[in-house]
């Protein structure tokens, strides 16, 4: 079976593996965990070794409850490794999750966060454990990944083509980090044309003239 990985940042697919550890040259050393090691093996038994409330955030991607088995060949050496995923049942797999989410539970801190990877297969079952592991109120929400655009061969049902990842968090208050993206010049400059001088800053200007008459409340008082 194919070994996976638990650290600081992340943990991901749990298999059953002879332990090995590996320590990494460079990264800077927490208080609570070496973040310079990689742990190799079931992440449940290596879940058990680390502290309580130690993990910033955690994203996992687990077995599917695919009923298939996976080969890749890894790294530069190109070494073989596979797993099964394969279960008895729906409920076995959710039960095979459940006690590696409870530990995940365990190590996040109160501020942080958890992905949790999966699709059709077992996604509405997943989402049941987690409610009842984080707490219902702790969901914020679900990540679609668009895998693939649909095939044309799809003409009895719509495509299973994407992947969810549903995002909790352990506490109220919680660490996140907006996502931006650059705006494209062209709408710069068709929308923003003026820049301060002090500060380099674009803006545009608005129309403050009311609409409408008959709405007093959009009528500005001279500045």
């Amino acid at each position: 079976m194919a070994k996976k990985t638990v650290k600081k940042k992340a943990v991901t697919k749990p298999v059953k593996k002879k332990v090995a550890t590996k320590v990494a040259s460079k990264g800077k050393r927490s208080a609570v965990v070496d973040t310079r090691v990689v742990y190799c093996g079931d992440n449940l038994d290596q879940l058990a070794k680390l502290p309580e409330g130690c993990v910033d955030l955690i994203y996992i991607d687990p077995p599917f409850n695919s009923n298939r088995n996976y080969e890749v060949f890894w790294g530069e050496t190109k070494e073989k490794r596979a797993f099964e995923d394969r279960h008895a049942s729906t409920q076995a797999y959710i039960e095979f999750m459940r006690p590696r989410c409870v530990e995940l539970h365990r190590v996040l801190k109160k501020t942080g966060s958890l992905y949790f990877h999966c699709d059709w297969h077992a996604s509405h079952y997943v989402k049941v454990m987690l409610d009842q592991i984080f707490g219902e109120n702790q969901f914020h929400t679900e990540i679609i990944w668009r895998r693939t655009n649909a095939k044309g061969l799809a003409f009895k049902s719509f495509p299973n083509n994407h992947d969810s990842i549903f995002y909790y968090t352990k506490g109220k208050t919680c660490t996140f980090n907006r996502q931006y993206l650059p705006h494209d010049e062209e709408y710069l400059e068709a929308f923003y044309k003026f820049v301060e001088p002090e500060t380099g800053r674009r803006y545009r200007l608005g129309d403050l003239t009311n609409p409408n008459k008959n709405r007093p409340n959009l009528t500005y008082g001279n500045l």
